[in-house]
């Protein structure tokens, strides 16, 4: 696999067939298309999105394909042709935090990542009315552990109750029939507005993907900065898309000069210190201070 694939179910909508999108699409504005077209209204009583992400297998391949054409997934095969749309090519999904951020920055709502029974529990609440869900609340701090402990489970599910997005992470370790069911009851649900089927892209992928970003911020600020020393004359706009190049190169380090010109330097200290030695020798040499017209006889030179 060359990306990671997603499939998108919305609530409401029955397409006569899914729409094929092999195009490459980045994981913000997939869940910007998907987060910001739902009915406000109908989400005050429930879930904006939930987001399964299915985990890397043992040998750090991409797992939902894996699942899916070894038949793990039957009630999902059965809903495949009722998805909204079905993304070939998502970029961006390396993590469920990398994609918890885009869902932030996409739909400014409130995300959470959970378990699989966490949703479960969730789903459940929703049906529920709010005051039998602060009670379950309620009796779930007074029970056993420390004072720490409760105040961070009574944070976890307050977190959990006020979230507009879910994010499911399962692995090939889970039971198979669990994630397929949860899947389903997602979908089947009238409280969950969209659903998004995906994959945690392989690790040769992303090792691939961010060696290409490297290279990319590299060459977009080597172009900077030499447009910077051909225009020292620009204005403050000029200024301030350097600022920006400079906070996208962050984590690239730069040497003060070139090898070459580091070869020009040390040559012209090398043959400063050669000429000077030269001179110094030169300087040395002494003749005689009494110049005679007559030599002194073989033998009298004394």
């Amino acid at each position: 696999s060359t990306a990671a694939p997603a499939i998108v179910w919305k609530a409401g909508s029955s397409p006569a067939s899914p729409s094929h999108i092999s195009e490459r699409t980045d994981t913000r504005s997939l869940l910007a298309s998907t987060l910001n077209n739902d009915d406000s209204a109908a989400l005050e009583s429930g879930l904006s999105a939930v987001i399964f992400l299915v985990g890397r297998d043992a040998d750090g391949s991409e797992g939902l394909v894996s699942m899916a054409s070894s038949g793990k997934l039957p009630g999902v095969q059965e809903k495949h042709a009722h998805a909204d749309s079905i993304h070939y090519h998502v970029d961006g999904v390396e993590s469920s935090r990398t994609v918890a951020k885009d869902a932030r920055l996409s739909g400014g709502m409130n995300v959470v990542e959970v378990a699989l029974d966490e949703f479960h529990r969730k789903l459940a609440s929703l049906a529920q009315s709010e005051q039998e869900e602060e009670l379950v609340e309620d009796a779930a701090v007074v029970e056993g552990g420390n004072k720490k402990a409760k105040k961070a489970e009574h944070k976890r599910r307050r977190a959990i109750s006020e979230a507009d997005v879910l994010i499911v992470t399962v692995t090939d370790k889970d039971n198979a029939a669990a994630i397929d069911s949860s899947i389903v009851k997602a979908i089947d649900s009238k409280v969950v507005q969209n659903v998004i089927l995906s994959s945690i892209r392989s690790t040769d992928e992303v090792k691939r993907s961010r060696t290409l970003a490297v290279v990319d911020k590299m060459n977009k600020s080597a172009r900077s900065a030499s447009a910077g020393r051909r225009r020292l004359d620009e204005d403050n706009e000029d200024e301030n898309n350097n600022g920006d190049n400079a906070a996208d190169a962050e984590g690239v380090y730069y040497v003060n000069m070139t090898p070459n010109i580091f070869a020009g330097l040390l040559f012209f200290f090398m043959f400063v210190f050669v000429t000077h030695l030269g001179l110094s020798c030169m300087n040395m040499i002494e003749g005689q201070d009494v110049y005679v017209k007559k030599m002194p006889a073989i033998g009298r030179e004394v």
